[in-house]
């Protein structure tokens, strides 16, 4: 598997974002999407976590898997284009251990997404969990590039890394589209 990033607990406190109470540019403006801490292992005595590795989506001890609002999709980012577009696969909600985490699997088909200007971003903060601040289109570009060079190992001399307050999660993202299929909003999202 690869890119997988865990799921935020708690969207309600979208610090430093400009988007303002209630407002649909805001990340907080969305229902979580997190999944309840069940424990069912279907075994009596086994208290072991369980992955849901049959596809059953039960989940192990995780529960009932996410769901995201509708219009809402995460993906994987695999390959900024330019700062115009990138490439992205689906990400899906997996069990482990430590609850819900998303993440594409090695390989999975990409798909093409339009980056327009007027982008509504924002970048999760190195602070944890449910801290985003809200960046333009220029920012978003050079993050997501510069955290697929880190990914990929690629020498700090020729992609510098990424600074506080930010970091890379495994370019996992939540993003909604507008009416001609181009990314309105993007909000990265935060695992350690």
């Amino acid at each position: 598997m690869s890119g997988v990033t865990a799921c935020d607990p708690d969207d309600s406190n979208a610090e430093g974002t400009t988007g303002g109470s209630g407002s649909s540019a805001s990340p907080s403006s969305a229902p979580s999407a997190t999944a309840s801490k069940a424990s069912d292992t279907g075994e009596a005595g086994n208290s072991d976590p369980t992955d849901d590795v049959d596809g059953g989506g039960k989940g192990g001890d995780c529960g009932t898997p996410p769901t995201l609002p509708a219009g809402h999709t995460k993906v994987k980012v695999e390959l900024m284009r330019d700062s115009s577009g990138f490439e992205a696969a689906e990400a899906k909600p997996h069990c482990t251990p430590n609850d819900w985490i998303y993440g594409a699997e090695k390989g999975a088909q990409t798909k093409h997404y339009v980056l327009p200007a007027g982008v509504k971003a924002y970048l999760a903060l190195a602070a944890g969990p449910g801290k985003w601040k809200q960046v333009d289109h220029e920012q978003l570009s050079l993050h997501i590039d510069r955290c697929l060079a880190e990914e990929i190992g690629a020498p700090t001399k020729d992609y510098p890394k990424v600074k506080a307050p930010y970091g890379c999660f495994g370019n996992i993202y939540e993003v909604t589209l507008n009416g001609k299929g181009e990314v309105e909003t993007m909000k990265e999202i935060w695992s350690v």
